[in-house]
């Protein structure tokens, strides 16, 4: 059953579905992977770059460090991209 919107919950609620998919995202994904992100979600405009830690809660706010960016970014702007191994 997923989990309801954020802005619908408690902050502790936030705070719990936030670890939850930092989990998630740390169970699934090694550091240095490449991801892309929004910096505002929805607009599009994506940039391509590499995690440089593991997720981790922010403001009651799932977020991570990517390279060639200054502070944290929202976990839930980014997307793993499978990187294609040359033949």
């Amino acid at each position: 059953m997923p989990l309801p919107k954020r802005k619908n919950m408690s902050l502790r609620e936030q705070e719990t579905a936030a670890k939850a998919q930092c989990y998630d995202w740390n169970t699934k994904h090694e550091e240095g992977i490449t991801v892309t992100y929004e910096e505002r979600l929805g607009s599009g405009e994506t940039i391509q770059t590499k995690t440089s830690g593991k997720a981790f809660v922010m403001c009651c706010e799932p977020v991570i460090f990517v390279e060639d960016v200054s502070g944290a970014v929202s976990l839930d702007h980014c997307t793993f991209v499978a990187e294609i191994a040359a033949a």
